[in-house]
């Protein structure tokens, strides 16, 4: 392996080691590109399909944790 003396920065994937791996090999920076987008509309995927499917709303943990992060940003 061959040292740079520029910043590096990762695309998190998955198989890319953890972070804490990465800080340790020196990465400045760790992007996600459009990974969190598409993890929040799976969300809305799936919640979808249980209410449609089941009829239940299980994916209200997941709501309350989305409100409470934005009850906080913006108090």
């Amino acid at each position: 392996m061959t040292a740079v003396d520029l910043p590096v920065n990762v695309l998190m994937r998955p198989g890319v080691p953890p972070v804490s791996e990465l800080a340790a090999a020196g990465v400045a920076r760790v992007s996600v590109g459009g990974a969190f987008a598409f993890a929040a509309l799976g969300a809305v995927v799936e919640a979808a399909r249980e209410l449609r499917e089941d009829g239940t709303a299980g994916f209200s943990e997941l709501a309350a944790i989305g409100a409470k992060a934005v009850r906080t940003a913006f108090a």
